[in-house]
C-alpha cells in the first residue's frame, strides 16, 4: 500500500478467463503500486475460478468469493467498505475485460494530488472489439462542462474513474434500487452533493466492446429508468432547458431502435 491506491473489480459467471487475466495483469504492471480487490459475484466456471485461485496467491490481490449473485452495485459497495477499512486514499475502478495502460493510475494519482478540489477523475479511452468501436473516446474535461454534459450523457467512462476516499467516507455508495443505471445514479448523487468531477484527456484505458454490447443497451425498462433519472436531476441540478428535455426523451428511441441502427448510432453519434 505504498501509495494507498486500491482498484476494485467484480467478476461473475459470464466473464471470460483470458480477458480477466489480461485486466488483472494490466493492474499488476502499473507504474505505481496498487492493491487489487476482486469480488466474485456468484459461482463461476472452473476456468475462471482457476484464474482467481492463481491470483489469490499474490499478496496484492484481495479476493472475496460469494456463491450468490447480487449484482454489480452490491459487489462494488462491498469492496468500497473493504477499501475504507484498508485505509486507501484513492479508490479506482476497473472492469474485468478492459486493460489499463501502465501509466494510468500514476497519472490519475498525480492529477488528484495537484488538483485537490477534484473528487472523481476519469480518463479517455481506446475502444476495441466491435466494428462500431472508436479509436479514441474523449469526454469533457472540467467540472462545469461535465455537470451540463451529465444531463444527456454519462460524464465518465466508468472503468476509468478514480475516487478520493472522502467520497465514500461521507456515506455515498452505488445505488442498488435502479435498473442498470447504478453508475449514472451515483454521478448524479455526487453532483447534487457538491463533489467535483474532471477527466484527463490522455487515453489511459483500452475499453472492450463486442457486437452484443448494443443489445445490453436496449429495452424499455432501461429506457424508462434512464429517462426518470435524467429528468429528476435535470431539475435538481438546475439544468432544465428545451434542448435537454428533447435529448432526454430521445433516449427512448435510442433504447428501442433495431440493433443494426443502434450500431450505426454508436459509431457516429458519440
Amino acid at each position: 500500500m505504498k501509495n494507498k491506491i486500491s482498484v476494485i473489480m467484480s467478476l461473475y459467471k459470464n466473464d471470460t478467463p483470458e480477458y480477466a487475466t489480461a485486466a488483472i495483469e494490466s493492474l499488476l504492471s502499473q507504474d505505481v503500486y496498487c492493491d487489487i480487490l476482486i469480488y466474485r459475484d456468484g459461482k463461476v466456471s472452473d476456468a475462471l475460478q482457476a484464474v482467481l485461485d492463481g491470483y489469490s496467491e499474490n499478496t496484492r490481490c484481495k479476493i472475496f468469493e460469494f456463491d450468490e449473485n447480487k449484482g454489480l452495485a452490491s459487489a462494488l459497495n462491498y469492496l468500497i467498505e473493504r477499501c475504507l477499512e484498508g485505509g486507501y486514499k484513492f479508490i479506482a475502478r476497473m472492469d474485468s475485460d478492459d486493460i489499463s495502460h501502465p501509466d494510468r493510475l500514476l497519472k490519475q494519482m498525480n492529477y488528484m494530488k495537484t488538483c485537490s478540489d477534484i473528487d472523481v477523475l476519469g480518463t479517455s479511452c481506446h475502444e476495441f472489439g466491435a466494428n462500431f468501436a472508436l479509436d479514441q473516446k474523449h469526454l469533457p474535461l472540467c467540472h462545469n462542462d461535465l455537470l451540463k454534459f451529465s444531463i444527456i450523457r454519462c460524464p465518465f467512462i466508468h472503468p476509468s474513474v478514480m475516487f478520493r476516499r472522502k467520497v465514500f467516507e461521507k456515506g455515498f455508495r452505488y445505488p442498488v434500487d435502479t435498473t442498470l443505471t447504478e453508475d449514472m445514479a451515483l454521478w448524479f448523487y455526487l453532483l447534487h452533493n457538491g463533489f467535483r468531477f474532471a477527466n484527463i484527456k490522455d487515453v489511459l484505458l483500452d475499453y472492450r466492446l463486442d457486437e452484443d454490447t448494443v443489445h445490453r443497451r436496449k429495452g424499455f425498462s432501461k429506457a424508462l429508468s434512464e429517462i426518470k433519472l435524467r429528468s429528476k436531476y435535470m431539475w435538481v441540478l438546475k439544468q432544465t432547458s428545451i434542448r435537454n428535455i428533447l435529448f432526454i426523451y430521445s433516449r427512448i428511441v435510442f433504447h428501442l431502435m433495431p440493433a443494426h441502427l443502434l450500431r450505426i448510432a454508436y459509431k457516429w453519434a458519440r
